[in-house]
């Protein structure tokens, strides 16, 4: 059960389309519900044995949490008719984020495994209050929910730890499983050519960040940190934002662009000389291991999963995100030394090597074969 009137977008986009086929290669048949954009429902099949129901629930434009919230009863009122039309009778349901949870409690006599991708409390500034009132719902659900899930599954064991500080429940039923990264990944094409076709300056010394619009993803960091860097650069220095829109060129060497299919992505990854990471909460982060898997070094705060992990095992280099030049010292010494990057470029495609897809979805096997009550076969 998808997160109804987010859409599969995103993180999570790229997630589930992952463990989805991988689904399909393993012979488990899934339904997945999600909300319809409009008044008529629609039933795709993206991969053999795989069935995506949108279902109409008055969800309108623009796609906010709160237009997704305002139209969840929709959802859950709108869901047993088509769930008996089309005979879903899950024996467990995988819930991602808050308001699919909520919906699965409401939905399905089944044990239900619970993924977040975000938690609301460990979101930067949690606990300055003033978030909002959809916000205090949302807390309030995720903390119901971890307490009635059968499982939760997080993707790190820094997730799981730093989770179950808010979450105490958390602590007792979460399971780690990471995410795995598609081959293409692993493959890139020749960085002039990459270059080319972006249209990106063939000799320039390029920096990606790639995050959708939220301040939590802290790209404003990344731009003033380039911006301090690039004053007496000797080289051309260009900043390509990813995932944003804007302008286009600033003149100030930041190019940004709008959102990149996930198919575009190793285009991105192929013209950067690094990549920038500048988010200090991700339940995971899925741009660092793509990057790291196609061999491009990655600048990722201390204190995070990817952090850590670059701290220990290389790939990229680790800044403290409190220093007020450690991104900017980050990015230049990347940026400065070809030996280095060529070094943590090696370190980067062993550290992301075990992030497979077939690991991921084997475990979700097992996950949902352990949780899963008898009934229907889907």
């Amino acid at each position: 059960m998808e997160e109804p009137g987010t859409g599969l977008a995103g993180g999570m986009n790229v997630f589930l389309r992952g463990l989805l086929r991988g689904f399909s290669r393993r012979g488990i048949p899934t339904d997945v519900l999600t909300r319809a954009a409009g008044n008529d429902a629609e039933i795709s099949s993206p991969f053999p044995g795989v069935r995506i129901l949108h279902v109409p629930c008055g969800w309108k434009s623009p796609p906010t949490r709160r237009s997704a919230y305002e139209s969840l009863d929709g959802f859950i009122d709108g869901s047993p008719r088509w769930m008996r039309e089309h005979r879903i009778a899950p024996r467990v349901v995988s819930a991602h984020y808050w308001m699919s949870g909520v919906a699965a409690r409401r939905l399905a006599d089944a044990p239900v495994v619970l993924v977040y991708h975000t938690v609301e409390a460990r979101k930067p500034g949690a606990g300055a209050g003033g978030s909002g009132p959809l916000s205090e719902v949302r807390r309030r659900e995720e903390e119901r929910l971890a307490s009635e899930a059968a499982r939760v599954v997080c993707f790190s064991e820094h997730d799981l730890a730093e989770t179950g500080k808010v979450i105490p429940s958390v602590a007792a039923k979460g399971i780690v499983i990471p995410p795995g990264v598609e081959d293409r990944f692993r493959r890139l094409p020749p960085r002039k050519v990459a270059r080319a076709y972006i249209g990106l300056p063939t000799e320039a010394d390029i920096l990606l960040v790639v995050a959708r619009e939220d301040g939590g993803k802290n790209t404003e960091a990344a731009v003033e940190a380039f911006r301090r860097i690039r004053e007496g650069w000797k080289r051309a220095l260009v900043l390509v934002v990813a995932g944003q829109g804007g302008p286009g060129d600033d003149g100030g060497g930041v190019i940004f662009l709008p959102s990149v299919p996930h198919e575009g992505m190793p285009m991105l990854y192929a013209a950067a000389d690094a990549v920038v990471c500048p988010s200090r909460y991700e339940s995971f982060g899925l741009v660092p291991l793509e990057a790291l898997a196609s061999g491009v070094p990655v600048a990722v705060p201390q204190g995070t999963y990817w952090g850590g992990k670059v701290g220990s095992e290389g790939g990229g280099v680790a800044y403290d995100p409190e220093d007020p030049g450690g991104l900017s010292g980050a990015m230049r010494l990347l940026l400065s030394d070809p030996a280095l990057r060529d070094r943590l470029s090696r370190e980067g495609v062993r550290v992301a090597s075990p992030f497979t897809w077939e690991t991921c979805t084997e475990s979700w096997g097992r996950l949902l074969s352990s949780v899963s009550t008898p009934g229907s076969p889907r």
